[in-house]
């Protein structure tokens, strides 16, 4: 294996190039300038090539420096960063965990996770925002963000998918043995609809069998609400049919509170992704967060 450059003389070479100046570059790097000339002789000569020209008045960078620097400035960030990484591999988490969810997912799933973290890592306090409006993490300064579907694509953002899940439809005993139990998807239409979403941003209902194709279902919502568990509420209620997560149901199914309706049917997978900010160093409680929320979730 060819002998390698020497981390101190990259590292005098990208001072004295950045400053131009022996001086300058000597200081920076806590050396003596008669220091830093040899080492940067002795990696020129490992080389095989000059870095710099040198002359009593300035000093500049030779075709081959202005191809070497780059690389050098590279390797430089590259090892400090890997350094970094591996000390706080071992660092114990610490500090306030920042996180958003939508108000249903976060109560019903995250809150234990996160309970259960915290017990695990009692250095570290948590604040957490459960709301279905879309925070910007970066701007409103949010560590982690649990979003269901895939979130358009950013360069400040890093997205992961944890799980994933699909909704079914359902009502609670008292309002099927008024009303009756659909049959099929066209008696829907003859039924009271608890439907998510707004009076600006109305959702539809996109059913499928495992082998079928989809259908969409004719809205006409008795209620509308922008938030799962308030629709969740008026299901158990007697309210109506709501199309609702699984994660939100399944309890009150198992529980009899609600049943399921046209039980083969559902809506497509959607994917539930964890989603942070691009910093190249997560803080060790991000970072064992998001393993400790995978683990959880598989």
């Amino acid at each position: 294996m060819e002998k390698l450059a020497d981390i101190g003389a990259l590292q005098a070479f990208v001072a004295v190039a950045d400053s131009g100046s022996f001086v300058e570059g000597a200081r920076r790097v806590g050396l003596s300038r008669s220091a830093v000339g040899k080492s940067i002789a002795r990696l020129e000569e490992l080389l095989g090539v000059r870095l710099l020209h040198r002359t009593t008045r300035r000093i500049g960078l030779t075709a081959d420096g202005q191809l070497f620097l780059p690389k050098a400035m590279q390797i430089l960030t590259d090892l400090e960063e890997a350094q970094t990484e591996i000390q706080r591999a071992g660092a114990a988490p610490h500090g306030v965990l920042r996180i958003t969810a939508t108000e249903a997912y976060g109560r019903q799933v995250i809150l234990p996770i996160v309970a259960s973290f915290l017990e695990r890592w009692p250095t570290v306090s948590a604040e957490t925002q459960f709301t279905d409006r879309v925070i910007d993490i970066v701007e409103e300064g949010y560590d982690v963000a649990i979003r269901f579907g895939a979130p358009s694509v950013s360069s400040d953002l890093i997205m992961r998918v944890v799980a994933r899940s699909s909704a079914r439809l359902c009502a609670s005993p008292d309002y099927l043995a008024r009303r009756g139990t659909p049959e099929s998807i066209d008696e829907l239409a003859n039924h009271q609809q608890l439907v998510s979403g707004s009076r600006h941003h109305q959702r539809t209902w996109i059913l499928q069998t495992r082998a079928g194709s989809p259908v969409s279902v004719a809205i006409k919502p008795f209620l509308l609400s922008d938030n799962a568990s308030a629709l969740r509420d008026a299901a158990r209620s007697g309210l109506g049919i709501a199309c609702l997560p699984r994660f939100l149901i399944e309890q009150d199914i198992e529980q009899g509170i609600l049943r399921p309706v046209l039980a083969e049917y559902s809506t497509a997978e959607f994917p539930i992704c964890v989603v942070y900010p691009t910093r190249r160093q997560l803080s060790p409680r991000v970072r064992h967060f998001i393993d400790w929320l995978v683990a959880q979730l598989r």
